[in-house]
């Protein structure tokens, strides 16, 4: 009967000894659902807080490990861009240019234009040019890498850093052209870079066989520019009556672009503007024999500066009574330095490099040329042939320099054999001496000689 009381005793134990540590574990720990305070608020929190767990310590096996500083990456103002090469180019323009011949009939004459690369990198510097009334282009070339193309009215130039070409351009002028104003102008541009114009006139070296009048006009010079900037300038003139009789006389001052007549000489009786580009003054009427002196003063813009050298023409006319009036014309040329980083461009008219390949070269210089090269070397041989001989007879000549000789020979012999000759195998010949031109025997005595059997006819 004790074993049955004994088992039910145990589940009492255990139950008291359960009921005794949930008593103890709710004393010690704080109720998790206590009252509130009057203080505090009954609304429990919507989020449940979020619990760090500390970091774990490192075991005392393992070494700790050292991480490297986290470095924030700092801002700073990009790298500035690599400067980029400088593109420049300039551009140059000869005036068409007529003498003597241009009167008699021929007006032929020639355009330079020249433009260089003034940049760090290649560049194909294309252009076009116009002409004014009664001049026309007939041919044309380029050279130093220039073309021309489109019937000679443009051209292109691929240019390295600091190279130069040019183009030239045959101009015909009409017999009348002389009479007419106006100027012809070319255009060069590079890609991506803004085009560059520079203006040309036809101007004379020579005026024109009208009698009874002379006409005359100084250049002007400008000074030194930094900069272009707008300058004035006197332009002188002198009207001449080299005729027998009065006449009336008057003056027209055609100027180039970007110049204008601003003043006009007290001399004029009447003054008016005939176009933008042409003036005229009245003079009245002019002695025979006196010389009208006549001073214009002229506005040159800074973009006419910066195109210097410029050419305008001055026309003379004077009107006897009862005559037809003559008229005559005068070139002048304004003039200054290039300004600063312009360099100058040569304008002169190479020679044509289409008429030297045009002609057909003689073959006479060729011939020649192969024939004076045979003949020397002909006579380098015989030279070398006729020394060896003479080497050869003076060596035969010493004694005891045969074998010497015969051994610089073996050593000199090249890897071609030379034929064998039959006589190769015997021996040398004796020496001879040499034989005396005349020969003079001993007289024999009278009587048979000693030792000889013979007798004479009577023993």
């Amino acid at each position: 009967m004790e074993a049955p009381a004994r088992r039910r005793a145990r589940p009492r134990a255990a139950f008291v000894a359960l009921s005794t540590s949930c008593a103890l574990l709710f004393t010690l720990t704080p109720a998790a659902y206590a009252e509130p305070g009057p203080e505090e608020s009954t609304t429990a929190p919507s989020d449940p807080p979020v619990t760090t767990e500390p970091a774990a310590s490192p075991s005392p096996t393992e070494a700790p490990t050292t991480k490297p500083p986290v470095t924030r990456p700092t801002t700073k103002a990009p790298p500035p861009p690599p400067p980029q090469k400088v593109r420049k180019f300039t551009v140059s323009v000869s005036d068409v240019v007529l003498g003597d011949a241009y009167w008699q009939g021929n007006g032929a004459s020639k355009l330079v234009i020249s433009v260089q690369n003034l940049g760090e990198t290649a560049e194909t510097i294309t252009g076009f040019y116009t002409f004014p009334s009664g001049t026309r282009a007939t041919g044309g070339y380029g050279i130093d890498g220039c073309r021309t193309s489109n019937g000679t009215l443009s051209f292109s130039c691929p240019l390295a850093p600091g190279g130069i070409g040019r183009v030239v351009v045959d101009v015909d002028v009409a017999p009348d052209a002389w009479r007419l104003s106006g100027s012809g102008n070319v255009t060069a541009v590079m890609e991506n870079f803004p085009e560059k114009v520079r203006n040309f006139s036809i101007t004379f070296n020579t005026k024109p066989p009208v009698p009874g009048i002379e006409l005359t006009a100084d250049p002007l010079t400008l000074p030194a520019q930094a900069t272009p900037r707008t300058e004035t300038a006197t332009l002188q003139v002198k009207l001449r009556n080299t005729g027998s009789a009065k006449a009336a006389g008057a003056l027209e001052v055609v100027t180039p672009p970007g110049v204008d007549v601003v003043s006009f000489p007290s001399a004029c009786r009447a003054q008016r503007k005939l176009s933008p580009e042409r003036s005229r003054c009245e003079l009245g009427d002019v002695a025979a024999g006196k010389d009208v002196p006549a001073n214009f003063v002229l506005s040159i813009s800074a973009a006419a500066r910066a195109e210097v050298p410029l050419t305008g023409a001055v026309h003379g006319y004077l009107a006897p009574i009862g005559l037809d009036p003559v008229e005559t014309r005068a070139d002048y040329k304004i003039t200054g330095p290039p300004l600063a980083g312009e360099p100058q461009l040569p304008t002169d008219a190479p020679a044509s490099p289409v008429a030297v390949t045009s002609s057909q070269l003689s073959s006479l210089p060729f011939i020649g040329g192969i024939i004076g090269l045979v003949a020397l070397v002909g006579f380098l041989v015989v030279f070398s042939l006729r020394r060896r001989l003479r080497d050869e007879s003076a060596t035969r000549d010493r004694p005891g320099m045969q074998d010497d000789s015969g051994a610089r020979d073996a050593a000199s012999q090249t890897l071609v054999p030379e034929p064998r000759r039959s006589d190769e195998d015997l021996p040398p010949l004796p020496q001879r001496t040499p034989i005396p031109r005349s020969l003079t025997l001993p007289r024999l005595p009278s009587g048979p000689v000693a030792g000889s059997s013979f007798r004479q006819p009577d023993e």
